[in-house]
């Protein structure tokens, strides 16, 4: 009579697949956590920018977002302290004048610029009109 049951071969096969599993399914977690932050932040940039146009139409007077680039922090008047994940690079193009900001004025101007956002192959551009201060986010190829 043959007894009903598992081998230990077979169990230690289960154990191994399991641990395949996991694996392949904390990586992937890992990625979508990302690809979160980097939406999150590119979000929270655009947000920073078109609040500062607003307040500095509604106040009449000029507000600027100022960026710290080797502490990858940003911040907007008004707003809290916000930051981008340290791998994704940030690179600023504006007025020499002032430094590392963006200004907007009362009339709804602005300094005008691009932010330039990138981690790996991915890429995205952060366009500041400088004519009407409207700010546009794409991902570029």
């Amino acid at each position: 009579m043959k007894a009903a049951g598992f081998t230990l071969l077979e169990l230690l096969l289960v154990i191994v697949l399991m641990a395949v599993a996991l694996g392949v399914l904390s990586f992937g977690l890992g990625r979508g956590l990302e690809a979160a932050r980097e939406r999150q932040a590119l979000r929270d940039i655009v947000g920073a920018l078109r609040q500062a146009r607003t307040q500095s139409v509604l106040s009449g007077l000029p507000q600027e977002v100022r960026f710290d680039l080797p502490g990858h922090r940003f911040q907007a008047p008004g707003q809290a302290l916000g930051h981008w994940p340290a791998d994704l690079g940030l690179q600023l193009t504006t007025a020499a004048d002032l430094g590392a900001a963006v200004a907007f004025f009362p009339d709804g101007s602005s300094s005008g610029g691009h932010l330039l956002l990138a981690r790996g192959a991915q890429a995205w551009r952060i366009d500041v009109g400088w004519l009407l201060g409207d700010v546009r986010l794409q991902a570029l190829p």
